[in-house]
Protein backbone atom coordinates (compact mmCIF):
# COMPACT_ATOMS: atom_id res chain seq x y z
CA UNK A 1 0.00 0.00 0.00
CA UNK A 2 1.37 3.44 -0.97
CA UNK A 3 0.62 5.73 1.77
CA UNK A 4 1.46 9.88 2.41
CA UNK A 5 2.21 9.95 5.73
CA UNK A 6 1.69 12.95 8.30
CA UNK A 7 2.71 13.42 11.77
CA UNK A 8 1.16 15.57 14.56
CA UNK A 9 3.39 16.40 17.86
CA UNK A 10 6.27 14.86 19.00
CA UNK A 11 5.55 11.30 19.33
CA UNK A 12 3.52 11.03 15.69
CA UNK A 13 6.44 12.81 14.42
CA UNK A 14 8.88 10.44 16.17
CA UNK A 15 7.25 7.78 14.60
CA UNK A 16 6.73 9.12 10.70
CA UNK A 17 10.29 9.43 10.94
CA UNK A 18 10.80 5.25 12.10
CA UNK A 19 8.58 4.73 8.91
CA UNK A 20 10.70 6.69 6.90
CA UNK A 21 13.88 4.53 8.43
CA UNK A 22 12.06 0.64 8.30
CA UNK A 23 11.06 2.02 4.51
CA UNK A 24 14.54 2.13 3.69
CA UNK A 25 15.66 -1.00 6.07
CA UNK A 26 13.22 -3.08 3.99
CA UNK A 27 13.92 -1.81 0.39
CA UNK A 28 10.27 -1.49 -0.30
CA UNK A 29 9.27 1.23 -1.03
CA UNK A 30 5.84 2.58 0.61
CA UNK A 31 5.48 5.94 2.19
CA UNK A 32 4.71 8.40 -1.07
CA UNK A 33 5.59 11.53 0.73
CA UNK A 34 5.61 12.23 4.86
CA UNK A 35 4.95 15.76 6.22
CA UNK A 36 5.55 17.05 9.93
CA UNK A 37 3.42 19.59 12.03
CA UNK A 38 4.32 20.75 15.46
CA UNK A 39 3.92 23.18 17.99
CA UNK A 40 7.61 22.63 19.06
CA UNK A 41 9.84 23.91 17.25
CA UNK A 42 12.90 21.63 18.85
CA UNK A 43 10.86 18.94 18.10
CA UNK A 44 10.36 19.64 14.60
CA UNK A 45 14.69 20.37 14.27
CA UNK A 46 15.57 16.99 15.90
CA UNK A 47 13.29 14.97 12.98
CA UNK A 48 16.15 12.87 10.99
CA UNK A 49 14.26 11.67 7.98
CA UNK A 50 11.18 13.93 7.33
CA UNK A 51 12.39 16.38 4.81
CA UNK A 52 12.85 20.31 6.40
CA UNK A 53 10.28 22.10 3.25
CA UNK A 54 8.34 19.25 4.48
CA UNK A 55 8.29 20.22 8.35
CA UNK A 56 5.21 23.03 9.79
CA UNK A 57 5.81 25.07 12.88
CA UNK A 58 2.14 25.87 14.15
CA UNK A 59 1.07 28.66 16.78
CA UNK A 60 4.27 30.35 17.49
CA UNK A 61 2.84 33.77 18.53
CA UNK A 62 1.07 32.07 21.07
CA UNK A 63 3.64 28.81 22.17
CA UNK A 64 6.84 31.12 21.30
CA UNK A 65 7.74 27.82 19.18
CA UNK A 66 7.77 25.70 22.96
CA UNK A 67 4.50 23.68 22.48
CA UNK A 68 1.08 23.75 23.75
CA UNK A 69 1.66 22.96 27.36
CA UNK A 70 -0.88 19.96 26.74
CA UNK A 71 -3.47 22.44 26.14
CA UNK A 72 -5.78 20.83 23.48
CA UNK A 73 -8.00 23.63 23.80
CA UNK A 74 -5.45 26.23 22.55
CA UNK A 75 -4.28 23.52 20.01
CA UNK A 76 -7.43 23.78 18.34
CA UNK A 77 -7.71 27.55 18.69
CA UNK A 78 -4.29 27.64 17.02
CA UNK A 79 -5.75 25.41 14.24
CA UNK A 80 -8.86 27.91 13.55
CA UNK A 81 -6.32 30.98 13.98
CA UNK A 82 -3.56 29.37 11.11
CA UNK A 83 -5.96 27.16 8.80
CA UNK A 84 -4.44 27.95 5.69
CA UNK A 85 -0.66 26.82 7.21
CA UNK A 86 -2.22 23.57 8.11
CA UNK A 87 -3.90 23.31 4.51
CA UNK A 88 -0.70 24.03 3.18
CA UNK A 89 0.96 21.39 5.08
CA UNK A 90 -1.56 18.39 3.96
CA UNK A 91 -1.34 19.77 0.73
CA UNK A 92 1.69 18.44 -0.04
CA UNK A 93 0.43 14.93 0.19
CA UNK A 94 0.13 13.45 -3.49
CA UNK A 95 -3.50 12.69 -2.52
CA UNK A 96 -3.86 11.18 -6.37
CA UNK A 97 -1.08 8.75 -6.26
CA UNK A 98 -1.52 7.60 -2.70
CA UNK A 99 -4.00 4.27 -1.78
CA UNK A 100 -4.51 6.41 1.90
CA UNK A 101 -3.56 8.76 4.01
CA UNK A 102 -2.04 7.75 7.71
CA UNK A 103 -2.22 10.48 10.48
CA UNK A 104 0.04 9.98 13.88
CA UNK A 105 -0.72 11.72 16.87
CA UNK A 106 -0.13 11.14 20.31
CA UNK A 107 -3.65 11.42 21.94
CA UNK A 108 -2.86 12.48 25.44
CA UNK A 109 -0.76 15.61 24.50
CA UNK A 110 -2.67 18.99 23.35
CA UNK A 111 -0.69 19.31 19.99
CA UNK A 112 -1.93 15.61 19.18
CA UNK A 113 -5.35 15.68 21.00
CA UNK A 114 -6.42 19.39 19.50
CA UNK A 115 -4.73 19.18 15.74
CA UNK A 116 -4.91 15.56 14.87
CA UNK A 117 -8.76 15.81 14.21
CA UNK A 118 -8.36 19.24 11.94
CA UNK A 119 -5.54 17.25 9.92
CA UNK A 120 -7.81 14.46 9.28
CA UNK A 121 -11.17 16.51 8.31
CA UNK A 122 -8.90 18.96 5.74
CA UNK A 123 -7.76 15.76 4.31
CA UNK A 124 -11.38 14.09 3.59
CA UNK A 125 -12.07 16.94 2.20
CA UNK A 126 -9.32 16.81 -0.25
CA UNK A 127 -9.00 13.03 -1.07
CA UNK A 128 -11.72 10.16 -1.90
CA UNK A 129 -9.02 8.04 -0.93
CA UNK A 130 -9.32 6.63 2.74
CA UNK A 131 -7.97 8.55 6.19
CA UNK A 132 -6.62 6.24 8.83
CA UNK A 133 -5.47 7.37 12.00
CA UNK A 134 -2.60 5.83 14.18
CA UNK A 135 -3.11 7.16 17.78
CA UNK A 136 -1.37 6.73 20.99
CA UNK A 137 -2.75 6.05 24.39
CA UNK A 138 -1.29 8.19 27.30
CA UNK A 139 -0.54 5.51 30.10
CA UNK A 140 -2.88 5.20 32.86
CA UNK A 141 -0.67 6.85 35.34
CA UNK A 142 1.67 8.78 32.48
CA UNK A 143 1.23 12.73 34.33
CA UNK A 144 1.85 15.87 31.72
CA UNK A 145 4.84 17.59 33.53
CA UNK A 146 7.11 14.76 32.84
CA UNK A 147 6.11 11.33 31.02
CA UNK A 148 6.69 9.77 34.23
CA UNK A 149 4.32 7.51 36.43
CA UNK A 150 2.49 8.85 39.45
CA UNK A 151 5.30 11.53 40.23
CA UNK A 152 8.38 8.94 38.91
CA UNK A 153 10.38 11.55 36.22
CA UNK A 154 12.34 9.88 33.62
CA UNK A 155 13.33 12.65 31.12
CA UNK A 156 12.33 14.67 28.95
CA UNK A 157 7.97 13.72 27.88
CA UNK A 158 7.30 12.05 24.81
CA UNK A 159 3.19 12.43 24.73
CA UNK A 160 3.74 15.56 22.90
CA UNK A 161 4.92 18.63 24.41
CA UNK A 162 5.70 19.22 28.02
CA UNK A 163 3.41 20.81 30.29
CA UNK A 164 4.41 23.01 32.64
CA UNK A 165 3.54 25.58 35.28
CA UNK A 166 -0.24 25.04 36.81
CA UNK A 167 -0.66 22.13 34.46
CA UNK A 168 1.92 20.03 35.36
CA UNK A 169 0.02 17.59 36.72
CA UNK A 170 -2.61 17.40 34.50
CA UNK A 171 -4.02 14.30 33.25
CA UNK A 172 -3.93 12.93 29.77
CA UNK A 173 -6.79 11.08 29.94
CA UNK A 174 -9.36 13.82 28.83
CA UNK A 175 -7.47 14.48 26.28
CA UNK A 176 -7.44 10.80 24.86
CA UNK A 177 -10.87 10.68 25.65
CA UNK A 178 -11.89 13.53 23.00
CA UNK A 179 -9.49 13.03 20.85
CA UNK A 180 -10.71 9.07 20.31
CA UNK A 181 -13.94 10.36 20.00
CA UNK A 182 -13.58 13.07 17.20
CA UNK A 183 -10.84 11.09 15.11
CA UNK A 184 -13.40 7.74 15.68
CA UNK A 185 -15.81 9.76 13.74
CA UNK A 186 -13.75 11.14 11.18
CA UNK A 187 -11.09 8.67 10.16
CA UNK A 188 -11.73 5.50 8.32
CA UNK A 189 -10.27 3.59 11.15
CA UNK A 190 -8.18 4.55 14.31
CA UNK A 191 -5.26 2.45 14.88
CA UNK A 192 -4.81 3.03 18.71
CA UNK A 193 -2.01 1.44 20.35
CA UNK A 194 -1.72 1.74 24.39
CA UNK A 195 1.57 2.98 25.85
CA UNK A 196 0.82 1.09 28.93
CA UNK A 197 1.45 -2.07 27.23
CA UNK A 198 5.11 -1.53 26.12
CA UNK A 199 5.89 -0.48 30.18
CA UNK A 200 7.11 -2.60 32.55
CA UNK A 201 5.13 -2.98 35.94
CA UNK A 202 6.24 0.88 37.61
CA UNK A 203 9.21 1.35 35.40
CA UNK A 204 9.23 4.98 34.07
CA UNK A 205 7.64 5.87 30.76
CA UNK A 206 10.64 6.64 28.27
CA UNK A 207 11.88 2.98 27.93
CA UNK A 208 8.21 2.04 26.91
CA UNK A 209 8.01 5.08 24.47
CA UNK A 210 11.28 3.74 22.62
CA UNK A 211 9.96 0.40 22.94
CA UNK A 212 6.58 1.47 21.27
CA UNK A 213 8.59 3.20 18.37
CA UNK A 214 10.37 0.07 17.43
CA UNK A 215 7.51 -2.13 17.77
CA UNK A 216 4.94 -0.27 16.15
CA UNK A 217 6.94 1.13 13.20
CA UNK A 218 7.40 -2.60 12.61
CA UNK A 219 4.19 -3.72 12.69
CA UNK A 220 2.95 -0.99 10.69
CA UNK A 221 5.82 -1.47 8.16
CA UNK A 222 4.98 -5.24 7.74
CA UNK A 223 1.64 -4.19 6.73
CA UNK A 224 2.43 -1.15 4.24
CA UNK A 225 4.68 -2.68 2.68
CA UNK A 226 3.06 -6.67 1.99
CA UNK A 227 1.60 -5.65 -1.19
CA UNK A 228 4.69 -3.61 -2.56
CA UNK A 229 7.06 -6.31 -2.64
CA UNK A 230 7.18 -9.08 -5.80
CA UNK A 231 10.44 -10.75 -5.61
CA UNK A 232 10.39 -13.62 -4.73
CA UNK A 233 7.22 -14.00 -5.60
CA UNK A 234 4.52 -13.75 -2.46
CA UNK A 235 2.04 -17.20 -2.41
CA UNK A 236 -0.66 -15.01 -1.76
CA UNK A 237 -0.67 -10.79 -1.94
CA UNK A 238 -2.16 -8.53 0.60
CA UNK A 239 -2.57 -5.62 -1.42
CA UNK A 240 -3.97 -1.84 -0.69
CA UNK A 241 -7.59 -3.10 -1.72
CA UNK A 242 -7.57 -5.84 1.23
CA UNK A 243 -6.83 -3.45 3.46
CA UNK A 244 -9.08 -1.34 2.41
CA UNK A 245 -11.96 -3.81 2.92
CA UNK A 246 -10.26 -5.22 6.11
CA UNK A 247 -10.04 -1.07 8.02
CA UNK A 248 -13.19 -0.74 6.25
CA UNK A 249 -14.92 -2.16 9.39
CA UNK A 250 -14.74 1.60 10.94
CA UNK A 251 -14.63 2.13 14.52
CA UNK A 252 -11.27 1.26 15.74
CA UNK A 253 -8.48 -1.42 15.54
CA UNK A 254 -5.71 -2.67 17.07
CA UNK A 255 -2.38 -4.56 15.69
CA UNK A 256 -0.13 -7.41 17.19
CA UNK A 257 3.27 -9.06 16.40
CA UNK A 258 5.48 -11.89 16.95
CA UNK A 259 8.45 -13.21 15.63
CA UNK A 260 10.63 -16.72 15.86
CA UNK A 261 14.10 -16.79 15.08
CA UNK A 262 14.68 -19.48 11.99
CA UNK A 263 17.92 -20.42 10.03
CA UNK A 264 17.62 -18.45 6.47
CA UNK A 265 20.49 -20.30 4.53
CA UNK A 266 22.02 -17.79 3.22
CA UNK A 267 25.64 -17.17 2.85
CA UNK A 268 27.36 -14.30 4.32
CA UNK A 269 29.54 -11.75 2.49
CA UNK A 270 29.25 -10.45 -0.89
CA UNK A 271 30.90 -13.70 -2.48
CA UNK A 272 28.40 -15.55 -0.87
CA UNK A 273 25.28 -13.28 -1.09
CA UNK A 274 26.61 -13.33 -4.99
CA UNK A 275 26.27 -17.09 -5.19
CA UNK A 276 23.21 -17.62 -3.84
CA UNK A 277 21.63 -15.80 -6.37
CA UNK A 278 23.66 -16.96 -9.51
CA UNK A 279 22.43 -20.45 -7.97
CA UNK A 280 18.94 -19.58 -6.69
CA UNK A 281 19.42 -21.06 -3.44
CA UNK A 282 16.36 -19.63 -1.06
CA UNK A 283 17.19 -21.06 2.39
CA UNK A 284 17.51 -24.63 3.86
CA UNK A 285 15.25 -27.53 3.10
CA UNK A 286 12.49 -26.84 5.93
CA UNK A 287 10.64 -29.81 7.79
CA UNK A 288 7.08 -29.67 6.64
CA UNK A 289 5.86 -29.95 10.67
CA UNK A 290 8.20 -27.81 11.88
CA UNK A 291 7.20 -24.88 9.55
CA UNK A 292 3.72 -25.64 10.38
CA UNK A 293 4.61 -25.76 14.10
CA UNK A 294 6.71 -22.08 13.94
CA UNK A 295 3.42 -20.77 12.11
CA UNK A 296 1.08 -21.32 14.18
CA UNK A 297 2.89 -20.59 17.46
CA UNK A 298 4.22 -17.75 16.16
CA UNK A 299 0.39 -16.37 15.38
CA UNK A 300 -0.84 -17.70 18.78
CA UNK A 301 2.37 -15.04 20.20
CA UNK A 302 1.10 -12.26 18.11
CA UNK A 303 -2.80 -12.32 19.14
CA UNK A 304 -1.45 -12.24 23.00
CA UNK A 305 1.46 -10.97 23.37
CA UNK A 306 1.37 -6.90 23.40
CA UNK A 307 -1.68 -6.78 21.27
CA UNK A 308 -1.52 -2.37 20.43
CA UNK A 309 -4.41 -2.60 22.42
CA UNK A 310 -5.45 -4.97 23.93
CA UNK A 311 -9.27 -6.34 23.73
CA UNK A 312 -11.81 -9.16 23.50
CA UNK A 313 -10.57 -10.33 19.96
CA UNK A 314 -13.87 -11.79 19.53
CA UNK A 315 -15.50 -8.05 19.02
CA UNK A 316 -13.69 -7.29 15.88
CA UNK A 317 -15.62 -7.58 12.65
CA UNK A 318 -12.69 -8.09 10.55
CA UNK A 319 -9.08 -9.51 10.35
CA UNK A 320 -6.19 -9.30 7.98
CA UNK A 321 -2.80 -11.27 8.20
CA UNK A 322 1.03 -10.58 7.03
CA UNK A 323 3.49 -13.35 7.31
CA UNK A 324 7.54 -12.36 6.56
CA UNK A 325 10.18 -14.68 6.76
CA UNK A 326 12.19 -16.78 4.59
CA UNK A 327 10.96 -18.18 1.44
CA UNK A 328 11.74 -21.57 2.46
CA UNK A 329 9.82 -21.63 5.72
CA UNK A 330 6.31 -19.98 4.18
CA UNK A 331 4.84 -23.29 4.25
CA UNK A 332 1.57 -23.47 2.48
CA UNK A 333 0.22 -25.90 4.96
CA UNK A 334 1.84 -24.03 7.81
CA UNK A 335 0.04 -20.45 6.44
CA UNK A 336 -3.37 -21.74 5.96
CA UNK A 337 -2.91 -23.65 9.58
CA UNK A 338 -1.92 -20.12 10.94
CA UNK A 339 -4.75 -17.82 9.22
CA UNK A 340 -7.42 -21.02 10.27
CA UNK A 341 -6.31 -20.12 13.76
CA UNK A 342 -6.53 -16.36 13.36
CA UNK A 343 -10.18 -17.11 12.98
CA UNK A 344 -10.98 -19.37 15.72
CA UNK A 345 -9.50 -16.96 18.35
CA UNK A 346 -11.27 -13.57 16.82
CA UNK A 347 -14.59 -15.55 15.39
CA UNK A 348 -14.20 -13.40 11.98
CA UNK A 349 -14.95 -15.79 9.37
CA UNK A 350 -12.71 -14.69 6.04
CA UNK A 351 -9.40 -13.73 7.47
CA UNK A 352 -7.27 -11.79 4.64
CA UNK A 353 -3.56 -12.65 4.33
CA UNK A 354 -1.04 -12.53 2.41
CA UNK A 355 2.89 -13.38 3.02
CA UNK A 356 6.31 -11.86 2.56
CA UNK A 357 9.39 -13.64 1.37
CA UNK A 358 12.26 -12.42 2.39
CA UNK A 359 15.52 -14.36 1.57
CA UNK A 360 17.33 -11.92 4.03
CA UNK A 361 14.95 -12.02 6.94
CA UNK A 362 16.39 -14.48 10.14
CA UNK A 363 12.80 -14.44 11.63
CA UNK A 364 9.23 -15.78 11.25
CA UNK A 365 7.40 -12.61 11.58
CA UNK A 366 3.72 -12.82 11.66
CA UNK A 367 1.36 -9.28 11.94
CA UNK A 368 -1.99 -9.58 12.85
CA UNK A 369 -4.40 -6.45 12.35
CA UNK A 370 -8.30 -6.57 14.01
CA UNK A 371 -10.84 -4.04 13.39
CA UNK A 372 -13.82 -2.80 14.38
CA UNK A 373 -13.60 -3.89 17.64
CA UNK A 374 -15.97 -2.58 20.06
CA UNK A 375 -15.07 -4.09 23.61
CA UNK A 376 -11.94 -2.99 25.69
CA UNK A 377 -10.99 -2.38 28.75
CA UNK A 378 -9.22 1.09 28.52
CA UNK A 379 -11.87 2.32 25.45
CA UNK A 380 -14.69 1.81 28.39
CA UNK A 381 -12.74 4.21 30.75
CA UNK A 382 -12.16 6.73 28.46
CA UNK A 383 -15.57 6.82 26.52
CA UNK A 384 -18.24 4.42 28.83
CA UNK A 385 -21.07 5.39 26.90
CA UNK A 386 -19.80 4.24 23.42
CA UNK A 387 -17.31 0.78 24.43
CA UNK A 388 -18.17 -2.24 26.19
CA UNK A 389 -15.51 -2.88 29.34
Amino acid sequence: MRIGVVGVGRAGNALTDALLADEDARGVEYVAEAVAIDTDAGDLNSLDRVDEQRRHLLGAVHTDGEGTAGDAKLAAEIVREERPELQAAVDAIPVGSVDATVVIAALGGGTGAGVAPAVVDLLTQLTGTPVYTVGILPGVAEVGGDGGATGVSDGPKRTDDAVAGDHADRPLSSNAAGAVRALSAASDDLLLADLDVWRASGAPYTPAWDRLDTDLTTRLGSLFAAGETDAPTPERILDASELHNTLGAGGVSAVGSASNAVENGRREGLVGGLLDRVTGADGPAVDEGEAVSVATNTTRKALTHRLSLPCDLTSASRAAVVFHAPPAWLSRRGLERARSLVEEETGVPEIRWGDYPDPTAEEFRVTVLVTGVDRADRLAALRPDEFDA
